[in-house]
């Protein structure tokens, strides 16, 4: 029987994805984006203004300079608290919209809130609080989704979806159960949009067509 994963465990997993990023070869070598396959067709007259260009957009009720997020990366150790706030200033610097990473450790051990918290350093962004769908199965509710949101003063959640990661790490949690019901419910009971966000396999049509 699986024991329960400590909040201590927690901090030295969200350590090692850092570190294995810095320092294991972890890269895809045949796996690739699918962008290769497209071309832009050249227009040598394309009548218009460079400068009239204007790529600010609204989303959520905020401004964006670009249209782009600066998605959900780490969070919950001394780290990750440096890349957290130097990515928020990127993001306050340009206005993009920024996630953090899974702020369940946050919930598990308050002291480590701070590695999270960015909104200071980025007052005017569209922010994004986080956490794994798949905690509504684990004692996670409206009240530590609302927060985390707290936390960040965020704009919005993230539940992030990820059967497949949850499956091949060491004590992952594997109930995916009755999650769209929950995800619904929270929907309905959150005061800020709820956005379901797969971590690296994506959605499909069929399953978001579904949903």
């Amino acid at each position: 029987m699986n024991l329960p994963i400590t909040p201590s465990q927690t901090e030295s997993r969200k350590a090692d994805h850092l570190r294995i990023c810095l320092e294991e070869d972890v890269q895809f070598r045949e796996t690739t984006s699918g962008l290769e396959r497209y071309r832009f067709t050249h227009c040598s007259l394309p009548e218009i203004d460079r400068k009239s260009i204007d790529l600010t957009s609204i989303f959520i009720g905020k401004k964006l300079g670009v249209p782009l997020l600066i998605s959900s990366m780490t969070g919950g150790t001394e780290l990750a608290q440096t890349i957290n706030y130097r990515l928020a200033d990127v993001a306050q610097k340009y206005k993009l919209a920024m996630g953090v990473g899974s702020q369940r450790i946050a919930i598990e051990n308050p002291q480590l809130g701070d590695t999270f918290a960015v909104r200071d350093r980025a007052p005017d962004i569209l922010l994004f609080a986080n956490i794994g769908a798949v905690q509504l199965n684990y004692n996670f509710g409206l009240e530590q989704c609302q927060k985390i949101i707290d936390l960040l003063e965020a704009d919005a959640l993230i539940l992030h979806l990820n059967p497949l990661q949850e499956c091949v790490q060491t004590e992952g949690d594997t109930n995916f159960k009755g999650l769209l019901d929950k995800i619904a419910k929270l929907c309905a009971e959150l005061a800020v949009p709820v956005i379901a966000k797969e971590v690296g396999n994506g959605i499909s049509a069929a399953m978001a067509k579904n949903c």
